[in-house]
């Protein structure tokens, strides 16, 4: 399994990667009838020095090693993990960022709010909340309220690959899938499901 952003190891499985000089896109917008979350958005992400996630993955349905994401440590503002290229995470006023790339997670936080970035002159990675009180079951427990992205880069016209995370309160991301969609047909390429998890106590 490669290991490189975390949020992106669905997508990076089947081999999209993104690029370090990305562009955040512009603020994000929702139609003023959405839905809305229950939450604040930084309780969709709790990030602390010691917190760890385990998950469960998969590849074109075949079974994977267990991956665990560990942050441990804080640099000039931003969780940063132990992989070899770890995520930097940051919660500011607009949303959860990673690095400098992009918004995982951006206000408002409701049903059909979109935003964007632009991961080089060829990829361009558009963000879309598809759902904000989704009720999941995962190995690690069953968790309400959930939100739901679904980020999207084009291949071809009508070829897209779809990743779609999946954030509880209190806990996280507790569920990626990657899909590869031909026209209206998707085809699930690899799944992330959450196992087991260790936050710290809050201060």
């Amino acid at each position: 399994m490669r290991k490189n952003s975390w949020l992106y190891l669905a997508v990076m499985l089947i081999g999209i990667s993104s690029s370090g000089c990305a562009h955040v896109g512009g603020q994000g917008t929702g139609k003023d009838d959405g839905e809305t979350a229950r939450y604040k958005i930084e309780k969709y992400f709790p990030l602390a020095v010691g917190n760890s996630w385990t998950f469960q993955t998969s590849f074109q349905d075949q079974s994977q090693p267990d991956l665990t994401v560990k942050i441990i440590k804080k640099d000039k503002g931003f969780f940063v993990d132990d992989r070899p290229r770890p995520s930097r995470l940051h919660i500011d006023a607009s949303g959860i960022r990673d690095g400098n790339i992009r918004y995982l997670l951006k206000a408002p936080l409701k049903k059909g709010s979109k935003w964007m970035s632009v991961a080089d002159i060829r990829t361009v990675e558009h963000f879309e909340i598809a759902e904000v009180a989704r009720k999941i079951k995962t190995p690690a427990g069953v968790f309400n309220d959930c939100v739901v992205v679904n980020m999207e880069v084009k291949i071809k016209e009508n070829r897209s690959m779809v990743n779609r995370m999946t954030f509880a309160p209190d806990i996280g991301i507790v569920e990626i899938r990657a899909l590869l969609y031909e026209g209206t047909k998707a085809i699930t390429q690899s799944y992330m499901v959450l196992k087991t998890y260790k936050l710290a106590p809050e201060k």
